[in-house]
């Protein structure tokens, strides 16, 4: 069933001094909580005491960080990013985004988040910051774009919208050709490496899903090791997938649109 409306905000918070950076918290561990343990902008759902999704936004953040702004620091009003997990339904998430003057203290509430830090932006725009990785609680032949923070992965929707709202990923073209180029350029690596083609790029239907998914097919066994070595980090550009899944007998890609491509092996 398709979201009418936005059922949550965030808050992006954007100060200048001393130096550009961004305030984020990582979520306290709760069971019920899909987002456990991650780092993540303040925000939260919608209450029905809330006058609007601009009032939830803030509302959270002085709940879970004691940061008090007004109405008329937001800056923006993002369009609305579909917050998926494990479990349908997904969540549609409203972000704003609020500028300030300086780096303002924090005090966490700790049923909602255990710290709260400013993120320089520089740390966002820089390529070398960012790789391809697997995220706790997750399968190990998952790799997520990622950066470290902390000594753990930012990761997730909070990663996917920072780097929509810097525009660090998909550039003008469609969301789909970034996913599209790096599901080829691993194709050309396993063929570089000895794997032999058997089936060019087409288009599959998923038996369970409404999907079409490209799949492409070839012959020998993946080698994990290389593959991972040679895609999962990179010092010039910034990872343009969603998903990187790589095994002995397949390779599958989610892309930005979070459109599948899938390298299958016959061994």
């Amino acid at each position: 069933m398709e979201i009418a409306e936005p059922e949550a905000a965030v808050a992006i918070v954007r100060a200048i001094l001393p130096k550009e950076s961004v305030l984020l918290i990582r979520r306290s561990e709760r069971p019920d909580d899909s987002w456990s343990g991650h780092w993540s902008f303040p925000g939260g759902r919608r209450d029905p005491g809330d006058s609007d999704l601009l009032h939830t936004a803030l509302r959270e953040l002085e709940e879970e960080c004691g940061v008090s702004l007004g109405r008329e620091q937001c800056e923006a009003e993002l369009p609305p990013v579909l917050a998926r997990r494990r479990a349908k339904p997904f969540v549609l998430v409203a972000p704003f985004v609020f500028g300030i003057d300086g780096e303002l203290p924090t005090v966490v509430d700790h049923r909602e988040a255990v710290e709260a830090l400013w993120m320089p932006l520089s740390t966002w725009r820089d390529p070398a910051s960012h790789t391809l990785r697997a995220v706790p609680g997750l399968p190990e032949d998952w790799l997520f774009p990622a950066i470290d923070l902390n000594g753990l992965p930012l990761w997730g929707f909070t990663y996917r919208l920072a780097a929509d709202w810097l525009g660090l990923t998909c550039g003008t073209g469609p969301m789909e050709q970034p996913g599209f180029a790096l599901a080829c350029r691993v194709l050309d690596f396993l063929r570089s490496v000895g794997l032999k083609l058997t089936h060019g790029w087409e288009d599959c239907i998923v038996p369970t899903e409404p999907e079409v998914i490209k799949v492409a097919r070839v012959e020998g066994a993946i080698p994990v090791a290389e593959v991972a070595s040679r895609f999962t980090a990179s010092k010039t550009h910034f990872p343009s997938v969603n998903l990187m899944e790589i095994q002995p007998d397949k390779i599958r890609l989610v892309g930005l649109a979070f459109e599948e491509y899938l390298i299958s092996s016959t061994g």
